[in-house]
């Protein structure tokens, strides 16, 4: 491995790590009851009579798959280092989408059918400092840019 791509993996690491401290660092600010109030108001805390699924445990209930054989089938298409993995949506099917780090430097998303873990789609992701914005994994809009 060259000089080049050691240090490109080394810095996607780096970044993977930050930005999970970062989300870290904001649900546990976020649930904190002694963090400063912000300067936005916020709606009052309510208990109704008919709770409202969670989007998640919806999600997980459809999956005839657990995460881990999602992991399976994706490094069995495409080898290398696992960064990221969750469960969401995709063009409306439960799917899960399963971030690799190549051996030669380079990241893709390998989607996963979450029903009988078929690969469904292997892509190269972008480089360039659009890391966190490719869609379904990151802030961006559901399904993508």
């Amino acid at each position: 491995m060259n000089v080049r791509k050691l240090s490109r993996t080394i810095g996607l690491l780096v970044l993977a790590f930050v930005l999970l401290a970062g989300v870290a660092y904001y649900y546990a600010s976020a649930q904190d009851p002694n963090a400063p109030a912000s300067d936005q108001p916020r709606p009052p805390e309510i208990v109704g009579s008919v709770k409202a699924p969670s989007r998640i445990a919806t999600l997980v209930s459809m999956a005839k798959i657990d995460l881990s054989k999602a992991i399976e089938a994706a490094t069995a298409r495409q080898s290398g280092t696992v960064f990221a993995a969750h469960l969401g949506e995709r063009n409306g099917y439960v799917v899960y989408q399963v971030a690799i780090l190549t051996a030669d430097g380079n990241s893709v998303l390998v989607t996963v059918d979450a029903g009988d873990g078929k690969v469904l789609s292997v892509v190269q992701l972008p480089m360039g400092g659009r890391f966190g914005h490719f869609g379904p994994m990151g802030p961006g809009k559901r399904g993508g840019r």
